[in-house]
């Protein structure tokens, strides 16, 4: 329609986080799912799971601390080495689950990660419901988490040598190639309007 003003972009991003704008629903609902990982750390705790409740109160409290002002900052850095860091320690520890603790786990932490890459990828394309899919991240790594704790990866001993588990070997595979492919894809340039056809 001519002459009708375009609604304004819900969130400004770039590949290098050179500036990045939130709509405050969009930072409210993420410090709200950033509470899965507080609420994790507790229960693990609970459990004796130091190490593994120690990684997610790191993990909760940096994604609190970004998402109550997100913004390319240190915050932002802080949050994504926790993030990064409580996710290897749980792909890790996931080699000494078994049966349906197993199960649960590494279907959470993958469809996790699988929702992590759907918002990075709506994010990019300036499509706010990215934000949904990175709150249902958050909860499906909680999700990981206390099933982590409920089955005592802390009782692994001093073993540091993962055991054989075809289920986390299979998961750390997918994750791999996905990555890899993701960063073999070539960047497809954006689409600049045309003026007046």
């Amino acid at each position: 329609m001519a002459g009708a003003a375009s609604p304004p972009l819900m969130a400004k991003r770039s590949n290098s986080y050179e500036h990045l704008e939130f709509p405050t629903w969009q930072s409210r609902l993420l410090m709200t799912s950033s509470l899965n990982f507080v609420l994790a750390s507790a229960y693990a705790a609970h459990l004796g799971q130091t190490t593994l409740s120690l990684f997610l109160i790191v993990a909760g409290v940096n994604s609190l601390n970004y998402w109550r002002s997100p913004g390319a900052s240190w915050r932002r850095d802080a949050d994504l080495t926790a993030a990064i860091g409580g996710l290897l320690y749980c792909l890790y520890a996931g080699f000494w689950l078994a049966d349906a603790h197993c199960l649960v786990a590494f279907a959470s932490l993958l469809s996790g990660l699988l929702c992590f890459r759907k918002s990075w990828n709506l994010s990019l394309g300036h499509n706010e419901v990215w934000a949904f899919w990175h709150a249902g991240a958050h909860a499906l790594s909680g999700m990981a988490a206390v099933t982590l704790a409920r089955g005592d990866v802390a009782s692994k001993g001093t073993d540091l040598t993962p055991p054989h588990n075809i289920v986390a070997e299979c998961s750390v595979a997918a994750i791999l190639i996905t990555l890899v492919a993701d960063l073999l894809r070539p960047e497809v340039p954006s689409e600049v309007p045309s003026k007046g056809r």
